[in-house]
């Protein structure tokens, strides 16, 4: 076997050798310490994982957190578009958000937590805090990606005539797509851990934050594990989807 050959083999499976080192040190870990309380053995904790998934406990609470994060994921969405596009189209609205925009990313993310818990109920409170915490980071992305936008191919489009609906369509869509994708994709595992904190602390029914707390309660490090791997699971799994999402978008836009 050559040396290129053998390097592309270690390419694409990198992942999972980078996933089968850290499980040997966790199983040498798990063994140096020899008590299952702190840290049980990997073969345990997919033991519990396999347990968990068979239950449909297991199901209730990850569609539950799954509904509020996407919840709060579109609203941010919504949002930051929207308001992105119209300040990139009438730049005093933006000048009038970026304070607002500033001050929202430097307020501390357990304030938010604290003060949606006083203001929502447990249910309501983790998607009020995906919203806010998710909104300026996709404000800043989208607003970015429209400005990075060429000037000179629409200034271009313009001068011959070409109509507002096909300047959207065919420059300013096609142009900022990557660009969205890639905030989604790097958005979407940070709100799912973003929604299960908030879970925790307001004691929300039916979620992962919930079933992970009991597990913290009943000293079950086991199942805390377990649900800890699910939510990996779940995010890379979304992260996955969006990156096939932007592979196809690629190749639409070079259609």
């Amino acid at each position: 076997m050559n040396k290129a050959k053998l390097k592309s083999i270690i390419v694409r499976f990198s992942p999972l050798i980078t996933v089968g080192v850290f499980i040997l040190i966790w199983y040498i870990a798990a063994i140096a310490v020899d008590i299952e309380l702190i840290l049980p053995r990997p073969a345990l904790v997919f033991k519990e994982l396999l347990a968990l998934i068979s239950g449909k406990t297991f199901w209730t609470a990850v569609g539950g957190t799954l509904s509020r994060s996407f919840t709060g994921f579109a609203i941010s969405f919504a949002l930051a578009m929207i308001l992105a596009v119209a300040g990139f189209a009438i730049k005093p609205i933006h000048r009038a958000f970026s304070p607002l925009v500033i001050i929202s990313r430097a307020i501390p993310t357990m304030s938010v937590i604290l003060l949606s818990l006083i203001w929502l109920t447990s249910q309501t409170s983790p998607i009020l805090i995906s919203s806010l915490i998710m909104f300026p980071m996709f404000y800043s992305d989208f607003y970015s990606a429209l400005n990075n936008i060429d000037k000179g191919v629409i200034d271009m489009a313009k001068l011959y005539k070409v109509g507002a609906k096909d300047i959207v369509t065919r420059l300013y869509i096609p142009n900022i797509l990557p660009s969205v994708l890639d905030s989604v994709r790097s958005g979407i595992s940070f709100n799912v851990k973003i929604v299960i904190a908030a879970e925790v602390l307001a004691q929300t029914r039916q979620s992962m934050g919930i079933s992970m707390q009991i597990s913290r309660v009943m000293l079950d490090t086991a199942s805390l594990l377990a649900w800890t791997a699910a939510a990996v699971a779940i995010s890379y799994a979304l992260e996955l989807i969006v990156e096939l999402i932007k592979r196809f978008a690629v190749k639409w836009r070079r259609a």
